[in-house]
């Protein structure tokens, strides 16, 4: 504690040289605090995208399912039934149970003007256009507890989507919305002629071609950069159209907050049993895990750089405190005083300078990062088009790890300074001017 003592009154010797270290200590620290809260806000950002915007949670399939996704493969269906709904829902931890049905299909546009009544061919520049899109179908009312954030992502045309077979209705992405080129049906207005519709064609089980006309009640913004040619459509319209009343490819989970992933994951797929496979969205989209990997690994690289340059500052101060009180270890050394307690006093030195400077580096990046979390960044995510608040946090343990290497850095900053210190002779030390 002595040394501790002593070490804090050399630092305040050379105030000007211990701020300017003091500070570089803090701007580093505090700036690998706010990198780290930004990350992990994207981090969450992204989470939610695709947890509570797209797959939900948890996904069950038929076996196989998965394996063969690029195909849609209908065939691997299964019936939706409410014994199986319950069965889920009564998984502890379970909060929502969604039946889809994902398929690949054609959106065809109407002409744009009547066939000529002489019956030769409408020119090609008046015809409708045909494109194709990957379709998922849900039931609305129950979807809605699985993948909130959806919900907020679609502009409305006529109120929300209407579960009705009756009326069939379609989502776009909105992107490729303005290539269809067709209105959405708004509130108020007749429903337009099914000549005037969309048909939206699809090959059914059986690999036969069917077709339905829809009505656009809205369009979809883009949570990330490669979801353009999707759509969303009623479960019982999807059902008609592939032939498919009663059967789904899928069930949406939804969780409680907070829930270990793996392991609801092993516990719904010891409920279904062998039949099914269950899958977390990390599983179905693993180029979030690649991301997080990289951004990793960048941030080492980052506070690594940000570390060294800071550490730079402390090495050059301490150096310059040696050199300037050479006389004074002179001194020190003929009285008696040890050569490892010259290096421990300048160790001492640096780990106060790298404790304090690491400290209040950490409270202030903590600071900003609470004020960002608490009122919400607007960055949207590369290549998305969607209202989206980033919010950064960080935990108290990385806190104290950010205060520690700052520290622990100082340390071992000083203790070249320090090792040349104990090695100075004594009679040289004290003819030193």
């Amino acid at each position: 504690m002595a040394l501790m003592k002593l070490a804090l009154r050399n630092l305040l010797r050379n105030k000007r040289r211990t701020v300017i270290t003091f500070v570089a200590l803090v701007a580093g620290v505090g700036a690998m605090v706010a990198i780290k809260g930004f990350m992990i806000g994207q981090r969450r950002q992204i989470l939610e995208n695709q947890m509570k915007g797209t797959l939900g949670a948890l996904q069950v399939h038929k076996k196989g399912y998965v394996e063969n996704v690029l195909g849609s493969p209908l065939t691997l269906d299964f019936a939706d039934t409410p014994e199986l709904r319950a069965r889920l829902a009564a998984v502890p931890g379970i909060t929502a149970v969604s039946p889809r049905i994902e398929f690949g299909a054609q959106v065809s546009t109407p002409d744009k003007k009547p066939m000529p009544d002489d019956g030769s061919e409408l020119p090609e520049a008046d015809r409708g256009a045909t494109s194709f899109l990957m379709m998922t179908a849900f039931d609305p009312a129950l979807e809605k507890s699985v993948t909130p954030k959806r919900w907020d992502w679609i502009a409305w045309g006529r109120g929300e989507m209407l579960q009705r077979v009756e009326l069939e209705q379609v989502v776009l992405n909105e992107d490729f919305a303005k290539g269809v080129d067709v209105p959405l049906w708004k509130s108020g207005t007749e429903l337009p002629p099914i000549e005037q519709r969309l048909a939206i064609l699809a090959p059914d089980r059986d690999a036969s071609l069917n077709g339905v006309n829809v009505v656009m009640v809205g369009t979809l913004a883009s949570a990330t950069p490669n979801d353009r040619r999707i759509g969303v459509i009623t479960l019982g319209a999807a059902q008609s159209l592939l032939r498919m009343e009663g059967r789904i490819t899928e069930y949406g989970l939804g969780v409680v907050d907070g829930a270990d992933f793996d392991q609801l994951r092993d516990t719904v797929q010891a409920t279904l049993g062998d039949e099914f496979e269950v899958h977390t969205w990390e599983q179905r989209i693993p180029f979030v895990k690649d991301i997080v990997n990289t951004q990793d690994f960048v941030f080492g690289i980052v506070s690594s750089i940000f570390l060294f340059v800071v550490l730079l500052g402390v090495v050059n101060a301490m150096l310059m405190s040696v050199l300037e009180r050479v006389r004074e270890i002179g001194t020190m050394l003929a009285v008696g005083m040890r050569r490892r307690q010259i290096v421990t006093l300048f160790i001492s030195e640096g780990v106060v300078l790298g404790l304090i400077g690491g400290t209040l580096g950490a409270l202030l990046g903590f600071a900003w990062v609470a004020w960002a979390e608490s009122e919400g960044l607007s960055i949207p995510s590369p290549g998305a088009n969607v209202p989206s608040l980033l919010r950064p946090h960080v935990d108290v343990s990385f806190l104290v790890r950010a205060v520690f290497q700052a520290t622990a850095g100082a340390a071992l900053a000083s203790l070249w300074p320090a090792w040349r210190a104990s090695r100075l002779r004594p009679v040289e030390a004290l003819a030193h001017t």
